[in-house]
């Protein structure tokens, strides 16, 4: 990769039908051109809007598909050729990180980062010549700040957060299944919903 960084990218979803019904009014708007974000205070029009500036912003007519093809692809592009890289949805409950990560299927083009990224790291090993991958998949929960091991034998256990000099930071104990197919992933997927999916790709 030509580079190795943090980048911060804010996505602004509609306005839902709760707040629909509540009459609630879009206080955010977004210069994607130049990466900014404002916000404007309700009621307060002699007062400028607060700017943010990111590394990206998508606004509500963006999709997923070109947050992927932006964003994303560069760094499962890097996964592939031996970088290790995270893609970590934060916000709160019913922001959009479900949407954003998981997706849906119609239209094609809101299908999730998650799912994509399934399909990228597979195409890569068929075209892949002379290269042999091993690509193995966890699946955990980060609740509250506790760590939890779903597709482990005790769902409800507490796991460890370690770190290694030579691996680096590593969830202690977390079970890891070796996948064939982008198939092979999805049900792994579907097992639970919400929760954070980690490829390893040796």
């Amino acid at each position: 990769m030509a580079s190795e960084s943090v980048k911060v990218v804010v996505r602004c979803r509609p306005l839902n039908e709760r707040e629909k019904a509540m009459n609630c009014n879009m206080v955010i708007s977004i210069d994607s051109s130049h990466c900014q974000c404002f916000i404007e205070k309700p009621g307060a029009t002699e007062e400028p809007p607060k700017q943010f500036t990111f590394d990206g912003t998508y606004y509500i007519s963006h999709s997923t598909e070109q947050i992927y093809n932006e964003i994303a692809y560069p760094l499962v592009e890097g996964v592939t050729e031996g970088y290790n890289g995270t893609i970590f949805a934060y916000g709160q409950t019913g922001s959009g990180k479900s949407f954003t990560m998981q997706g849906v299927l119609d239209p094609p083009s809101q299908r999730g980062i998650i799912p994509r990224a399934f399909e990228h790291i597979f195409e890569t090993i068929q075209c892949a010549e002379n290269t042999k991958f091993l690509v193995r998949a966890s699946y955990l929960e980060i609740y509250k700040e506790e760590i939890r091991d779903l597709l482990g034998k005790e769902t409800k256990q507490k796991m460890e957060l370690k770190e290694h000099p030579e691996r680096g930071v590593y969830v202690r104990d977390l079970s890891m299944h070796t996948v064939h197919s982008v198939g092979e992933c999805e049900r792994i997927m579907d097992q639970e919903t919400q929760k954070l999916f980690k490829f390893e790709c040796v």
